[in-house]
């Protein structure tokens, strides 16, 4: 199970659809039936809920609109359906994706996208929910003590591996949470020559490089695009 911590996925993605990890021991019928604390949390978890102004969770991490689709192209990116006629193939096509949504549905205040604002809730909420690999493609400047024990929890308590993005600022630079110990961080290459990608970072704890130029996948309204990123 790769927990698909970002900005929300399409759910309705036929691309996407096989491969959604479902929580059967909660169904949908207005109750906590499994007593984990999330009401209906049948397909993953929306941790921002509509409003960046008010934060309030809910049960649907489905990306309302191109501001969030980050998420859905990431969702792709890892677990795409294969041998479906449609589309394009995942790399790990035979896991499961648990959506977790961590930007709000109104957010546009980073040049008409959303912010991560509930990362660390994302990244418990996966590693406590049976995700293996917790992918967080997204992050910043700036160390956190709370943060890194998060990940401490997750990687070590719950034995699963964080995977997250060196960063994309074409520097030399820490990112976060893709700095932290325990964390996978990736930097990305280009699509000529297998030499670093001209956006990506690079650093001391850099500790894989994989193609991030040019990427197409899976996107909001079950369309595709291209992307590049770390």
């Amino acid at each position: 199970v790769i927990g698909i911590v970002d900005s929300g996925s399409d759910l309705a993605h036929p691309d996407l659809i096989p491969n959604f990890k479902h929580n059967y021991a909660d169904p949908i019928n207005g109750l906590d039936d499994d007593h984990d604390g999330y009401v209906d949390n049948f397909t993953g978890w929306d941790c921002a809920g509509n409003d960046y102004n008010t934060i309030v969770g809910d049960n649907n991490p489905q990306i309302m609109g191109t501001n969030n689709e980050h998420g859905s192209h990431v969702s792709g990116d890892a677990s795409a359906a294969t041998n479906n006629g449609i589309g394009v193939a995942g790399v790990g096509f035979n896991c499961k994706l648990l959506p977790v949504k961590c930007a709000a549905d109104n957010d546009t205040r980073s040049s008409g996208e959303g912010y991560i604002i509930t990362g660390d809730q994302g990244i418990q909420y996966a590693a406590d929910h049976g995700a293996k690999v917790i992918n967080c493609s997204w992050g910043g400047a700036g160390y956190s003590s709370y943060e890194q024990s998060i990940i401490t929890y997750a990687c070590i308590n719950k034995n699963a591996i964080v995977v997250a993005a060196a960063g994309n600022n074409a520097a030399d630079q820490i990112s976060y949470p893709a700095g932290y110990n325990y964390v996978l961080s990736i930097a990305a290459t280009n699509a000529n020559n297998d030499q670093i990608a001209s956006f990506s970072n690079w650093n001391y704890t850099v500790d894989l490089c994989a193609p991030g130029n040019g990427i197409y996948n899976t996107v909001y309204s079950q369309s595709y695009t291209s992307m590049s990123g770390t």
